[in-house]
């Protein structure tokens, strides 16, 4: 890694770094007979469950957390006698009086912490073991701060006051160097091996210090980040009239003004840069040299491709407009930029573009600029393709383009989406509230897509294919009989319900698909291919509120099984469901054909006539 000198004396331009037809009612009967799925449990699969928030326990934010990646993990409080206790998966830790100001759980659910208060003191839960006690002071909270590592491998804590108004920062149980605050939470190396943290020390007036690992490396500047190996640490120094990059506490590079240093996995570094500290504005620079047309009033982003060797830079001029350099080269100026990425395979670098004066928003691959549209709906799948909705101006016809190829305008397209692969494509077109589905640019005759009673994302499209990318299903129409509706795989209707609580889901093999269907009187079942294999009240909502949107308690494993959360005689449970062979989804959709082949066999022989009796 090489940083070269900025000098300040250099004279660089300042800147900153989818049919309504229906069939006779007696016809409709003799198929949806045909087609109903039995309510007895008649499938093999595995089907394992425990309960995690009893009767009477708050199933509402913030007591109920779900972290969902590696599996649905809950964290609340429940009443115990007359105190209370947190759950975590229905599992009780210590008694308390009442909850304290902060809890913790890790990215993938799996572990946790929370501060409780019981009498006069204060303890800290680490994974139901309580590990500190102690008597918060002046009736505030003992534990000042605590957390996980991203991975949720490492965890640390600001321990009590200790005598002389001195903090520690612990982490995995080790304590640091004395401080008298933490004025920067411990940030980990790629790894999570190392951290560093900033502190404070009373008797000193300079600003915080920087510590390593526990260890305070003294006044060596701020905005530390490891680099991407984790072997170095880098600060920004500010002292007179330049500013210096220090690498494990020595100089690097200087500068008249260092806003920020951005690093690669693939060997890229990169300055954000002031010339001057009487001239407004940033450049980028790297290995000691300004890179030409980097000239902006601030920059906002330093993007890196996922293998680390290519990048882009969000630039801001003239107030508020926008121009992104990829890879050094200046782009067109717009009013607004959005959604800057690289595709998975690092070829191509997009965004979208809006300029008020052109009346539209272009999306831009590289270089490479669309028409102009009122409103633009990006999608991208397989690693590389890319794919959007473009309105048309002045109607309400848009246009769908994948890698460069439109198919022809169509009205109320939306939710693009990809195959797992990216070898194919589908979305919905026409009007609400049943629109079509075209697949792999090609209508779909007579088939409608339905919006769930949950939906996962408002940007997600309401279908979804199989990893091997043979099947697409959905809620929704087939064959044009808006009279009837149900989970639709391959067009063709193979589940007549009224309602299904989500998508279904595709196992990662593409052999079984689970589902959520409505049962009348109340409540859903499970299906595990077209068999129900439990039944369950409801779902809670609300569940792990994070921004916008809550965490769906529903996720399909890498391995096959299928886990979520559910509400069953007042109680909420965590079910994992694992297929065991006994179906399949290939014999799922025969059982569905031959019934629909024996329903249309039945309405077409009319039944035979009544015979007179003699008399």
């Amino acid at each position: 890694m090489r940083w070269r000198a900025f000098h300040p004396s250099y004279p660089y331009p300042v800147s900153s770094v989818t049919m309504n037809t229906r069939l006779p009612l007696p016809t409709l009967a003799v198929l949806l007979s045909a087609l109903a799925t039995p309510t007895a449990l008649l499938a093999q699969a595995k089907v394992e469950s425990v309960v995690v928030s009893p009767q009477g326990a708050t199933i509402v934010n913030p007591s109920f957390t779900v972290a969902s990646k590696t599996g649905l993990h809950v964290l609340l409080t429940a009443p115990k006698g007359s105190r209370q206790v947190y759950l975590h998966d229905g599992v009780e830790g210590p008694r308390f009086d009442r909850a304290g100001n902060g809890k913790a759980i890790s990215i993938d659910g799996k572990r946790h912490a929370y501060t409780a208060h019981v009498g006069t003191e204060e303890i800290l839960v680490l994974d139901g073991k309580e590990i500190v006690r102690t008597t918060p002071q002046h009736g505030g909270t003992a534990f000042p701060a605590f957390g996980f590592s991203p991975s949720g491998k490492r965890f640390w804590y600001v321990s009590p006051l200790e005598a002389g108004g001195v903090h520690k920062l612990v982490v995995d149980g080790v304590a640091s160097d004395p401080t008298h605050g933490i004025t920067l939470h411990p940030i980990f190396s790629p790894d999570e091996s190392r951290y560093v943290a900033m502190f404070s020390k009373q008797d000193e007036r300079r600003g915080s210090l920087l510590m390593v690992d526990g260890k305070s490396m003294g006044f060596v500047g701020d905005k530390p980040q490891f680099s991407p190996d984790g072997k170095n640490v880098l600060t920004i120094a500010h002292g007179g009239d330049v500013d210096t990059l220090m690498i494990n506490g020595k100089p690097a590079s200087r500068a008249p003004i260092l806003h920020s240093a951005h690093m690669s996995t693939g060997g890229l570094n990169f300055l954000v840069v002031s010339g001057s500290r009487s001239t407004p504005g940033v450049f980028l620079g790297a290995g000691g040299k300004k890179i030409e047309g980097s000239d902006c009033q601030s920059i906002d982003k330093v993007l890196f491709s996922p293998d680390g060797k290519r990048y882009a830079a969000l630039c801001t001029v003239g107030g508020s407009k926008k121009f992104v350099l990829i890879d050094g080269k200046k782009g067109q100026v717009y009013d607004q930029v959005e959604e800057l990425q690289f595709t998975a395979d690092s070829a191509k670098c997009l965004y979208l573009g809006r300029s008020h004066s052109a009346g539209g928003q272009f999306l831009v691959v590289e270089d490479d600029e669309s028409d102009g549209s009122p409103a633009i709906q990006l999608s991208l799948g397989g690693g590389k393709r890319i794919g959007y909705i473009a309105r048309i101006t002045g109607g309400f016809d848009s246009k769908v383009v994948v890698d460069g190829k439109a198919t022809p305008a169509v009205r109320g397209a939306s939710y693009l989406g990809f195959s797992p692969d990216g070898s194919r494509f589908a979305f919905q077109a026409g009007n609400p509230p049943y629109p079509g589905l075209y697949l792999d640019g090609v209508e779909q005759k007579g088939v409608a897509v339905v919006q769930t009673n949950a939906v996962r994302s408002q940007t997600d499209p309401w279908f979804t294919f199989s990893a091997d990318n043979k099947y697409i299903a959905h809620f929704g129409f087939a064959n044009g009989e808006m009279g009837k509706q149900g989970l639709v795989v391959n067009g063709k209707l193979v589940d007549a319900t009224t309602s299904t609580y989500c998508l279904p889901f595709f196992t990662p093999d593409s052999k079984h698909i689970v589902y959520f269907r409505f049962v009348p009187g109340g409540g859903y079942e499970v299906m595990v291919d077209g068999k129900a294999v439990e039944k369950v009240s409801s779902f809670p909502t609300g569940l792990g509120q994070q921004g916008p949107a809550a965490i769906p308690p529903f996720e399909m494993g890498a391995d096959g099984v299928f886990t979520f959360i559910a509400i069953v005689d007042g109680a909420a449970k965590r079910f994992r469901i694992t297929p065991d062979g006994s179906t399949s989804l290939a014999a799922f959709l025969a059982e569905a054909e031959a019934a629909q082949a024996k329903a249309k066999a039945a309405v077409a022989t009319p039944a035979p006539a009544p015979t007179k009796k003699k008399r």
